[in-house]
């Protein structure tokens, strides 16, 4: 599609230019619009209105910069459009949740790759894609509760009982964090993922995070109280946009998709590298108040795998 074409090149001269001030006039021109039609275009195929997506990727780009340079901050400040140190650090803590000093000590901030738009149809249903928003998470001292199932589709069995217990014993389970994880596997006998294959027979653990107190003992309202996993992850959104032959969202190549662009980021990021034959990979679950009431489809969809600093 010529019009998508257009869209790629206009966001490849932001991206080129994304340390000066951007000609939005320019860059509409590029995508063959006027200034009015590419930000409601680029808002619609992105959900992210053109000036945030700007900021964002300055955000990402600064912090790569902290972590890979000793430049000064006022430098980096400057480099991506802010006139004093202050309103830039303002902006970076919100943005990575530590200052520009804590993301250079510690390496740990949030990443915003490059989009790049694509359209997918699906049973007459078009759908866009963008690419998977990245982060570094350090977990070190959390609780959980976990529920641990062994059969045939382990995955509907262990979130349904999770469920059943969130809504039976908690009052704010639609604000609580989840994630599931398969200890050996999804294919213990080493086989890859195929798109639409039958669900085989394996173990699998569904896990929320508990508050301070509520993981003082081994158990918590009758649920097993366990550690939570320790380390960095690179966590990162899974666009759920990949489907099977009979038009039914595949998860697993969901994530495969979006593994693709964690794999980019830490190829681009050396000073990080990962973890995966030590520590198994994670997947967060964000789930809607309906999805407590009745089950369904996911809110959300995250893959954490494990990293190290090299």
């Amino acid at each position: 599609m010529e019009w998508l074409d257009k869209m790629n090149s206009a966001i490849d001269y932001i991206e080129a230019h994304i340390g000066e001030k951007i000609d939005y006039k320019k860059v509409a021109r590029i995508a063959c619009c006027s200034l009015s039609g590419f930000q409601r275009l680029f808002t619609f195929a992105t959900d992210i209105t053109i000036s945030e997506y700007v900021r964002c990727r300055r955000m990402a780009l600064s912090a790569r910069e902290l972590t890979g340079s000793n430049d000064k901050v006022i430098n980096i400040a400057m480099k991506y459009g802010y006139e004093s140190p202050a309103a830039f650090s303002r902006a970076f803590q919100a943005f990575h949740g530590l200052a520009p000093t804590g993301v250079r000590k510690t390496g740990i901030y949030s990443d915003y790759p490059k989009i790049s738009l694509q359209i997918k149809i699906n049973g007459g249903n078009l759908c866009m894609s963008t690419k998977t928003l990245v982060k570094i998470e350090e977990h070190g001292h959390e609780r959980i509760v976990q529920f641990f199932v062994n059969c045939q589709a382990p995955e509907e069995v262990a979130w349904t009982q999770i469920r059943n217990w969130c809504v039976k014993n908690l009052s704010d389970f639609t604000a609580r964090r989840y994630f599931g994880c398969a200890p050996k596997g999804h294919h213990p006998d080493g086989k890859e993922h195929h798109t639409g294959e039958e669900e085989g027979k394996h173990e699998y653990l569904s896990c929320m995070f508990l508050l301070e107190e509520e993981g003082s003992d081994k158990k918590f309202k009758g649920a097993d109280v366990s550690d939570a996993p320790k380390g960095l992850f690179l966590v990162g959104d899974v666009a759920l946009n990949e489907f099977d032959e009979q038009g039914l969202l595949d998860i697993g190549a969901s994530m495969m998709k979006a593994s693709e662009v964690m794999m980019e980021f830490i190829k681009n990021t050396p000073e990080y590298e990962f973890e995966l034959q030590v520590r198994p990979y994670y997947e967060e679950h964000v789930f809607s108040k309906e999805w407590f009431q009745s089950g369904g489809e996911l809110s959300g969809f995250k893959l954490w795998l494990p990293i190290k600093k090299v």
